[in-house]
């Protein structure tokens, strides 16, 4: 579906996008120190020389490779986190603004308005979500709208009668009238029973 509405508050849902992107963070973080420890489990029992600034360093190797590691790549390290948390941040963004748009329409329809269309931008997630409870609203707004029709019409048809004479009234209008009423009764039973509805 096509947005309307531009979103340039990119923290929608505080509290899910901060897990997402912590998790995010948290889940690259403990993959590289996992991947660490065990190529240090596999070389244990092994030692590595290393040569910096004139300076001969002998040392186990998981330590020095620790400790190499982190001297050479800790800009890496802070620019990688960084680009990390901002692609977390934007992808938490196409879900987090979807599922506020879903909270809201779904509580607008608890509250008995079926007026709220979704609309979302082309790369959020949940579009197609958002198709079927637009098309949930259109629907069931065309069958209240018949419900009101018919109930508004038999309404009428005993508005009418309550107004004539009984005495004075013939038996084909009578028939008539009662047949009009059936008919936009079973209207209304026609829209009721195409629902299955919950248990009580």
């Amino acid at each position: 579906m096509s947005q309307k509405i531009k979103r340039r508050n990119y923290f929608i849902k505080k509290n899910f996008q901060g897990k997402l992107i912590l998790g995010s963070f948290l889940l690259v973080i403990g993959s590289i120190v996992l991947f660490t420890v065990i190529l240090g489990m596999f070389s244990t029992d092994s030692m590595t020389i290393t040569y910096e600034n004139n300076n001969l360093q002998i040392g186990q190797t998981p330590v020095m490779l620790l400790k190499n590691a982190l001297a050479a790549n800790w800009l890496f390290i802070i620019f990688g986190g960084s680009l990390l948390v901002i692609a977390a941040l934007l992808v938490s963004h196409h879900i987090a603004g979807p599922q506020f748009r879903f909270e809201k329409a779904l509580k607008n329809m608890t509250d008995g308005d079926l007026s709220d269309t979704i609309y979302l931008r082309n790369k959020d997630e949940g579009t197609t979500l958002a198709t079927h409870i637009n098309s949930f609203n259109r629907q069931l707004s065309k069958k209240i709208r018949e419900i009101e029709e018919n109930a508004q019409a038999i309404d009428e048809l005993i508005t009418l009668l309550g107004q004539e004479d009984g005495h004075s009234v013939e038996q084909d209008s009578l028939l008539e009238s009662y047949t009009s009423i059936r008919k936009h009764n079973n209207a209304i039973r026609s829209v009721a029973t195409s629902f299955t509805l919950v248990d009580e």
